[in-house]
C-alpha cells in the first residue's frame, strides 16, 4: 500500500488530563486516552466529557485508546461508561483503533473484552484492536481520511510525541 506524502504536523500533540489511572491528550484530529492502570467510571465519563469538548461538530474526528500492559480487566460498570462514550461518538469519529500493550494469556483475554465492548457499541467507523503502536499504524493510515495524510511513520511518531508528555507513574 502506498501513502501519501506528509504528516498531521499541523498542531504539536496536547495533554489535557492525567492521573495515575489514565491520561488524554489529542494531536491534529486525533484524540487519545491512555489507560495506564485501572479503566475507571471517572476516566470514562473524563474521556467523554473531553472528546465532546475538544471535537469540532461536523468534522471528522480520530480516537486512538492505549491500554498500557500492567493494566487490569476493566470492571463491568466502567465497561458499560466506556461502550456508552463509544456509542457517542458515531457521528463525530471517522476511525478508531485501540492498542492493548504486552503479551500472553492477560493480553490476549483484555483484547477479547474490548473486542466485545466494540461489538456492545456498534460503531458506525471503522475501529479494530491491536497489540502494539506498529500494528496499528498502516491499518490507521489506511482508513484515516486522504485529507489527513496521515502515514504509518507520522502515526507512530504523533503518537509517541503524545506519551513522551505524560508523567510516568
Amino acid at each position: 500500500m502506498r501513502y501519501p506524502p506528509g504528516r498531521m504536523s499541523r498542531q504539536p500533540p496536547r495533554l489535557d488530563h492525567q492521573e495515575p489511572d489514565f491520561a488524554i491528550g489529542s494531536f491534529d484530529t486525533i484524540y487519545c486516552v491512555v489507560w495506564r492502570n485501572d479503566t475507571t467510571v471517572r476516566g470514562a465519563k473524563a474521556l467523554h466529557e473531553g472528546f465532546h469538548q475538544w471535537a469540532t461538530p461536523g468534522a471528522r474526528h480520530g480516537l486512538v485508546t492505549i491500554i498500557e500492559a500492567n493494566a487490569p480487566l476493566p470492571a463491568s460498570d466502567a465497561r458499560d461508561e466506556v461502550a456508552g462514550f463509544l456509542r457517542s461518538i458515531g457521528d463525530l469519529c471517522v476511525v478508531s483503533a485501540v492498542i492493548f500493550e504486552g503479551s500472553g494469556f492477560k493480553s490476549a483475554a483484555v483484547r477479547g473484552v474490548v473486542t466485545g465492548l466494540t461489538i456492545m457499541a456498534r460503531q458506525p467507523y471503522p475501529h479494530r484492536v491491536f497489540a502494539t503502536v506498529e500494528e496499528a499504524s498502516g491499518w490507521y493510515a489506511e482508513h484515516a481520511p486522504d485529507e489527513w495524510t496521515l502515514t504509518p511513520s507520522g502515526f507512530r511518531e504523533r503518537v509517541a510525541n503524545l506519551r513522551r508528555l505524560i508523567t510516568p507513574v
